[in-house]
């Protein structure tokens, strides 16, 4: 069934509104769609249209890419292991292009004002009826435009304790679902809050919070919450446990490799920069060098509280 037609469980609406980390995301297509089927993974964040005064970003939808990707680009990156799909990034004088390859056949795109404030995305006829056609150019132009309201997504793993949260970062592969899963199993009362994506935001009372999204990797983790945000621990594959503390450069460098946001754009870099200093400031940031056992969330968890004391 496609996500344009309506059925016995679902309305079909020209325009859905969003709210992610407190800021509004608003989405409009031609014809009414089904944002449930084609957006499962956002139904806990839908919103009304009562209040846009906190919109950050606008996607228009068009089913059909016949429209030119402009012919004078540049290609910025190549993105293949956040999707399923290829992703190219590409700028011309007035937009940034997001390319969605799916073979050499098929492609979907998003053309983004240069602040990612206003989209309009071209998906791919033939591929009309997959899931993830659309969330990965809403992850994108969200992740973009929320820089400039204290906000970044970082590719991360997060647990909840006692409404403190945690976030682990680390390469591909380091560890961090299995960690996060290390604290739930042995730490009393910690539950998972997002297992991808989350998104880091100075809040307006000059807090460092931590929120669910709806993007959270291969685990089903969309939580529509926000908690403070205790510590930041970088994960090391290691023969031994070993917590360290970091501050200040070294610091700053072990946060910026997790962190969505294009490194390119000036204006983007420099607000996504003040958004790790301001948290630095106020954050535990933490190394902890690891083997996947209980002992390693033991330690994580005494040493991040042994700081704070």
């Amino acid at each position: 069934m496609s996500w344009m037609e309506k059925n016995e469980r679902h309305t079909a609406t020209k325009s859905v509104c969003y709210e992610i980390a407190g800021l509004g995301v608003c989405i409009n297509s031609d014809e009414p769609v089904d944002w449930n089927l084609l957006l499962p993974s956002c139904a806990p964040f839908q919103q009304g249209f009562s209040d846009k005064g906190n919109t950050v970003c606008e996607i228009n939808v068009k089913c059909g890419n016949n429209k030119e990707i402009p012919g004078s680009v540049k290609l910025l990156a190549e993105i293949s292991d956040l999707f399923i799909s290829e992703i190219r990034v590409l700028e011309s004088d007035d937009y940034y292009i997001i390319d969605q390859i799916y073979d050499k056949n098929s492609h979907s795109f998003m053309l983004s004002d240069k602040d990612f404030k206003k989209s309009d995305v071209y998906l791919c006829t033939e591929r009309i009826n997959d899931r993830d056609l659309l969330s990965p150019f809403l992850m994108i132009a969200f992740a973009q435009a929320v820089v400039l309201h204290q906000t970044v997504l970082l590719h991360a793993s997060v647990v909840e304790k006692d409404g403190w949260g945690y976030a682990f970062l680390g390469k591909s592969g380091t560890g961090k679902s299995t960690h996060s899963s290390l604290w739930i199993r042995h730490i009393e009362g910690t539950k998972l809050l997002n297992d991808d994506n989350p998104a880091l935001k100075i809040g307006e009372d000059g807090k460092v919070y931590i929120c669910g999204t709806p993007w959270s990797g291969k685990t089903p983790c969309y939580i529509n919450k926000q908690v403070r945000l205790k510590a930041i621990v970088r994960l090391e594959q290691a023969p031994q446990n070993r917590f360290s503390q970091m501050k200040g450069a070294n610091a700053m460098i072990s946060l910026l490799p997790s962190c969505s946001s294009m490194r390119w754009n000036n204006e983007l870099y420099s607000a996504l920069c003040g958004i790790l200093e301001e948290t630095i400031q106020k954050t535990t940031i933490g190394r902890l060098e690891c083997l996947p056992n209980r002992e390693a969330a033991q330690l994580c968890y005494e040493k991040i509280q042994e700081i704070l004391k």
